[in-house]
C-alpha cells in the first residue's frame, strides 16, 4: 500500500512537470476543521499554478494531539486513533477570482493512525476563499461523500 501511494504521488508530480506550469509551490499549513466532529490539522501541499488552474496532492495530518474513539459498521470492536490522515493525491482548482476557487478531490483517502480499522476513499468538492491579501488565511468549505465529513468548513493559515 506504501508503494502504491509513494507511486501515485510520484506520477502525479512527474505528470505536472511534463506541461507548462506557470509556478509551483509547497505549502505548509494549519487549520481547524468543523464539521461531523471538529479537528485541528496540519498539513502539506505541493501546489501547481496553469493557466486558472491550480492543482496538485496533499497530505494532512488530523487531530494528532487528540485520542479518539470509532467504530467499523461492519466490526463490533471499538478502536482508538491518535491521529488521522487525509492524502489528495489530486486536486483541482479553477480560479473563478483573484481571491475564489472551486475545487474537486475526486479521490482522497482518509483513515487512522495507527493503522488498524479501515480508510475511507470519498469524493469532494469545494470553494475555497482567501481571506487576507496576502493570501496567507483562507477558508475552505467543502462537500463529501462520507457522512461524518459531510460537510466541512476548514480555517486554514499557510506558514
Amino acid at each position: 500500500m506504501k508503494a502504491l501511494i509513494f507511486l501515485l504521488f510520484l506520477l502525479t508530480s512527474m505528470s505536472a512537470k511534463a506541461q507548462t506550469i506557470e509556478s509551483e509551490k509547497w505549502q505548509f499549513e494549519s487549520a481547524i476543521n468543523i464539521s461531523g466532529y471538529n479537528s485541528l490539522s496540519i498539513s502539506l501541499e505541493r501546489e501547481y499554478t496553469y493557466n486558472r488552474f491550480k492543482f496538485g496532492p496533499r497530505i494532512e495530518l488530523i487531530s494528532p494531539f487528540a485520542e479518539l474513539t470509532y467504530q467499523v459498521p461492519e466490526d463490533s470492536n471499538i478502536y482508538r486513533q491518535t491521529a488521522q490522515v487525509r492524502l489528495r493525491l489530486m486536486q483541482i482548482e479553477w480560479c473563478v477570482q483573484d481571491r475564489v476557487r472551486l475545487g474537486i478531490a475526486p479521490f482522497w483517502m482518509l483513515g487512522p493512525l495507527p493503522r488498524y480499522g479501515y480508510y475511507k476513499t470519498p469524493s469532494s468538492i469545494y470553494v475555497h476563499f482567501d481571506l487576507d491579501e496576502a493570501k496567507t488565511l483562507n477558508c475552505e468549505v467543502s462537500i463529501s461523500t462520507t457522512w461524518d465529513e459531510l460537510a466541512q468548513i476548514s480555517i486554514r493559515k499557510v506558514f
